[in-house]
């Protein structure tokens, strides 16, 4: 939405694990490290483990680019599977190719040169998988595994959200690590989860698999330098020119509101830019950051937050409503009414101290001043002329949505009610005309209005 606007060739605050966009800080180079010297070591079993939204799974994708063809991946997403499941997952992302040998019997496929005596499966077809038993399942890894070793390759296993492993799966797990010749692993096994991971290999029923880990890391969130480092690393990944700018402020708001988490990093960083873009501004401030904040948490909707937004948008009428009372109060005082008042004149006069319409149809906007909702000398938008109020309503509550201050209207015109939906109010021409501009480019029709100083 907003990226043609900042000159972005995409959304630089993804929730996607895009290895591209991966900011490597010290502890994300670190546990990438680790990783790297596990599988080139062949130590067996590692784990990395860390926060809820700090990076863990772009990691992954990241780690995976870094290998080379001599090294073959199963990435296991979903860890809730049953121990069968598993070993049918890994066999299948693996890519084992089959071949029938003689009545009802399993091997690898031969390596290229070495023959074809046995019929091949086709490779898409992995429907055989789901015939074998865990034994044969077991079995055809162990074939291929060896296959590899023969070939000077490594194959690694990785299990994301591991802490949602069951007990079952785990033990399953630590019988492949049997897997494995005179001098080394046959297959490496990379546990990444939340920090809860620690606490479950922890358990008495996992001792033998808790002291067979060799590599441990744990991924902390981003220090406050770091967050500003990710954010403009992310950005110019994204393709940002130098229209963008997100200024000390900002940036203590995101830190403050994320504490270094990426994820949530992400999140704030979005809507700020959304905030901005909605204002057509190329400098992210704290304002657009707390902005985005609100409308993530949803506090603009619920107790005190709708409160400041009810104030803040009625604070126009409420202070013509006092500036018109505080003049009427004068004039009663001065003695220039006194003399023919009559509560008659009181309310004709609150009858025409409202929108003055046209004489007749639809109200022209240049002839549309409303001086309960602005005041001398300042300006507003006008969107729509309605027919119906539920219109009105919608109308506004879509345009809040969008970060504008809007209201509606009620105004009669030579027997016509309209309800008039308006932007505003605003002190100066600069803000009005911004606002006005945004306004054009979301593919409205508005026009600008201004109510005229006395005199």
């Amino acid at each position: 939405m907003y990226e043609p606007f900042y000159g972005l060739k995409e959304k630089p605050f993804s929730l996607t694990p895009d290895p591209k966009f991966l900011y490597l800080s010290k502890h994300h180079q670190g546990a990438l490290d680790h990783m790297l010297y596990g599988i080139r070591q062949k130590e067996g079993f590692m784990t990395i483990v860390g926060d809820v939204g700090t990076g863990k799974t772009t990691l992954c994708r990241c780690l995976l680019d870094r290998l080379d063809d001599k090294v073959l991946v199963a990435l296991i997403l979903n860890p809730m599977v049953s121990d069968i499941d598993l070993l049918r997952t890994c066999l299948q992302d693996l890519g084992v190719r089959p071949v029938h040998c003689g009545r009802n019997r399993l091997a690898t496929a031969p390596a290229a040169g070495q023959g074809t005596a046995a019929a091949e499966v086709p490779v898409e077809d992995f429907s055989w998988i789901n015939t074998l038993s865990k034994k044969e399942l077991l079995d055809t890894l162990n074939a291929f595994l060896l296959q590899q070793h023969k070939e000077g390759k490594s194959t690694v296993l990785i299990i994301d959200e591991a802490q949602n492993l069951s007990l079952d799966v785990l033990e399953q797990l630590r019988i492949l690590s049997n897997l494995e010749t005179e001098k080394e692993k046959l297959l490496q096994i990379i546990f990444v989860g939340q920090l809860e991971l620690n606490g479950k290999l922890a358990l008495p029923e996992l001792k033998q698999l808790n002291q067979r880990i060799s590599i441990r890391y744990q991924i902390t969130p981003l220090s406050k330098e770091e967050t500003r480092n990710y954010i403009t690393h992310r950005l110019m990944v994204a393709g940002a020119n130098a229209r963008i700018c997100f200024t000390q402020s900002s940036l203590n708001a995101v830190y403050n509101y994320s504490r270094g988490y990426p994820r949530l990093i992400n999140l704030s960083c979005d809507r700020a830019l959304l905030a901005g873009f909605n204002a057509q501004m190329d400098t992210i401030d704290a304002s657009h950051v707390k902005q985005g904040v609100r409308s993530l948490q949803g506090s603009e909707e619920t107790g005190g937050g709708r409160l400041r937004r009810v104030f803040k948008n009625h604070l126009p009428l409420a202070a013509s409503v006092l500036f018109f009372l505080a003049g009427l109060a004068f004039f009663l005082m001065s003695g220039g009414g006194a003399a023919g008042w009559k509560p008659a004149n009181l309310l004709a006069l609150l009858k025409t101290s409202g929108s003055a319409a046209t004489p007749a149809g639809k109200p022209a906007a240049a002839k549309t001043v409303a001086t309960q909702a602005v005041a001398a000398g300042e300006y507003r938008i006008q969107v729509y002329a309605l027919s119906k109020q539920r219109l009105a309503e919608n109308n506004v509550r879509q345009l809040r949505r969008e970060s504008y201050a809007a209201y509606w209207q009620r105004i009669e015109s030579s027997g016509h009610t309209w309800f008039v939906v308006y932007v505003g109010p605003f002190r100066d021409i600069e803000s009005a005309r911004t606002r006005l501009a945004s306004l054009k480019q979301s593919g409205r029709d508005p026009i600008l209005l201004s109510a005229p100083k006395a005199g």
